[in-house]
């Protein structure tokens, strides 16, 4: 799928513009095109193999397009972006689980199907060492920095100057585990009654879930602080929201990359996480860990850092030098090591 404001489709849209800057032709296909893109992109059924192009598949869950696979003789290459745990969606939604259990299970055949990997954290580099895979590389995700920084939306930044806040950004899905971000939250707010939480991501996709949300926001009595606002797709809103957050929190049971938590850095804004797989990895030390289990010793210890403009200055600083990892720039480094690393390993002639 090619769709706004999903974070695939928008790495998609960076290799692609980054590999044209590289001297490579590059044509994006997919199953399904938003209306932005039907310019950009063509149907998957338009895909005609020459054994002489580059095959650039993104594998994130099974789909019908798999079958592009068995009738090409093009150089493959999986670009792995993790696949969501059965577990996470079955009670929610028992077909995308079954996806996403198809695509776990045909790994390993898959191995001997594609000539090499591109991976983006070491949680990923596991999932493919353990599934027979021993030809990859790894290529941070970029952050789509020509939407970063533009103007912010005057009028939203205005009410948000007056708010102290903590922002989530992403699906309200049990992968992001929101229940947990409120849970903790209702513990900050018990220090620093005058902080709002705002969620915001698509409410769309698993409204059970979102239910469970709401109905755990109400428990804790804290319809007046928490807002469940939506999809936000206007970058001036987005920008808006980020410049004047206080933190942003990610609780995620499950995550690839967590495109949300790299995008803070670039304004600054330290990251609430776990520090676990490739959220810590990306965040490093521009966040503040937190045990999600625990939420009256996590809310006690956010708290404190809200207080400490010393150490939390240090971590803005932080984060803003951590975010030149994901730019185009860099993105355009790994992609010239990944290309010298195919031409050492297969040849010139085969990737001609």
């Amino acid at each position: 799928m090619l769709m706004t404001g999903d974070a695939i489709s928008i790495y998609m849209l960076s290799l692609q513009r980054v590999l044209e800057q590289l001297g490579v032709s590059v044509r994006l296909y997919a199953d399904y095109i938003a209306p932005l893109y039907h310019h950009s992109a063509r149907p998957t059924s338009a895909y005609q193999p020459t054994g002489q192009d580059i095959l650039w598949f993104h594998y994130s869950i099974w789909s019908d397009n798999f079958s592009v696979l068995d009738r090409s003789d093009d150089f493959k290459v999986m670009d792995y972006h993790g696949v969501t745990p059965p577990h996470l969606s079955v009670d929610f939604d028992p077909r995308l689980a079954e996806l996403c259990r198809k695509a776990i299970n045909e790994m390993p055949a898959l191995s001997r199907v594609f000539d090499w990997c591109i991976y983006h954290a070491e949680d990923g580099r596991r999932d493919l060492e353990q599934a027979g895979y021993t030809r990859f590389s790894q290529v941070r995700l970029p952050v789509d920095t020509t939407a970063l920084g533009v103007e912010e939306d005057r009028e939203l930044s205005a009410m948000l100057d007056q708010l102290d806040y903590i922002l989530f950004v992403g699906r309200i899905v049990p992968q992001k585990d929101v229940l947990s971000i409120v849970r903790v939250f209702a513990e900050v707010n018990k220090h620093c009654p005058q902080v709002c939480l705002l969620l915001v991501g698509s409410t769309g996709l698993l409204p059970g879930y979102v239910q469970r949300v709401r109905d755990e926001i109400k428990r804790l009595n804290l319809e007046r602080r928490v807002r469940l606002i939506g999809q936000i797709t206007d970058r001036t809103a987005l920008t808006s929201l980020f410049c004047h957050a206080k933190f942003l929190v990610v609780l995620s049971e499950w995550e690839s990359f967590c495109v949300p938590a790299v995008e803070a850095m670039f304004f600054g804004l330290p990251v609430i996480h776990e520090g676990k797989g490739p959220v810590a990895e990306n965040v490093g030390d521009a966040g503040i860990v937190i045990d999600k289990s625990a939420p009256d010793r996590a809310g006690k210890q956010i708290a404190l850092a809200w207080g400490a403009a010393e150490s939390y200055a240090q971590l803005r600083a932080d984060a803003l030098r951590r975010s030149s990892s994901f730019t185009d720039a860099a993105l355009a480094g790994s992609l010239r090591d990944v290309l010298g690393e195919w031409a050492q390993a297969f040849g010139v002639s085969r990737l001609q």
